[in-house]
């Protein structure tokens, strides 16, 4: 069974304490970097293994995630 989750810093890039939040799919991990961090860098995480690393820029919102 896959443990996913998503992971970013608080404060901006490598600043700041992590933020890692657990989802159970990664469609359901996208919303929720959507809403919890709409522009600046999240990781795809499965269990120990980074899936990705995603991209938006600021004003992003409702845009698209590169992949990092």
């Amino acid at each position: 069974m896959a443990h996913y989750r998503i992971e970013y810093f608080r404060e901006g890039t490598h600043s700041g304490d992590r933020v890692s939040l657990e989802v159970p799919n990664l469609a359901t991990g996208l919303v929720v970097a959507d809403i919890n961090r709409p522009h600046g860098d999240v990781e795809l995480w499965d269990g120990d293994r980074q899936i990705a690393r995603l991209h938006r820029e600021r004003g992003g919102a409702g845009g698209y995630w590169q992949i990092g």
